[in-house]
């Protein structure tokens, strides 16, 4: 069985003798078979493109990374510019009325939650931010006043310029919320900061 056995190996070993290749690890040999068509086509024309893209990223008739993304900062500051002619003005009546919506009072209590209180405290006592809730106010406390603070940020102060990043409903619902604040007398609420601001 053993002997019969062999002489298969054997017989197939002699039918493969010529695709063998000469060396052999630990008596294993290779066939010396050749990439297929289609491999070698790939790799062929890897290489090519490698060439052809070398020296038009260098000679400027293909962009390159930092081409891409200043194309794209400008196509986004375009989009910011157009979204900013195309929203309504805000202005003194428009944060009026925005005071008296529940759904934006909603949505900016809600932004406010989320981006404020971690300064301002949950209840606008005032943590490392100034307190909200009193009269005194350190750059105006009209409803026109805290919306620039809110769009526009303080960098001296380290407050970031939220219209940045919120969307202008939601600047506009966090400066309606700040003003259901005002009077309210929290708990260990901040000392005061500011110029106080007769009114509400």
């Amino acid at each position: 069985m053993s002997s019969q056995t062999n002489n298969q190996q054997s017989s197939s070993g002699d039918q493969y003798a010529d695709e063998l290749l000469d060396h052999n690890y630990d008596g294993i040999q290779e066939y010396d078979n050749p990439m297929p068509g289609w491999w070698k086509a790939i790799f062929y024309i890897t290489i090519v493109w490698a060439a052809v893209y070398f020296v038009g990223i260098n000679m400027g008739y293909i962009p390159t990374y930092q081409d891409d993304l200043e194309r794209g900062q400008a196509e986004l500051q375009a989009m910011r510019d157009k979204h900013q002619q195309e929203a309504p003005a805000v202005d003194a009546a428009m944060l009026a009325q925005a005071v008296e919506d529940e759904a934006m009072l909603a949505d900016g209590k809600a932004a406010f939650m989320t981006n404020c209180a971690s300064c301002h405290g949950q209840k606008g006592e005032g943590l490392i931010g100034p307190n909200l809730t009193d009269k005194y106010w350190l750059h105006g406390g009209e409803l026109t006043d805290i919306h620039k603070v809110v769009k526009d940020g303080v960098t001296a102060k380290g407050m970031p310029a939220w219209g940045n990043i919120l969307t202008q409903d939601e600047v506009v619902g966090v400066v309606a919320y700040i003003e259901t604040i005002k009077g309210t007398n929290p708990p260990n609420a901040k000392e005061p900061q500011g110029e106080p601001v007769e009114g509400k």
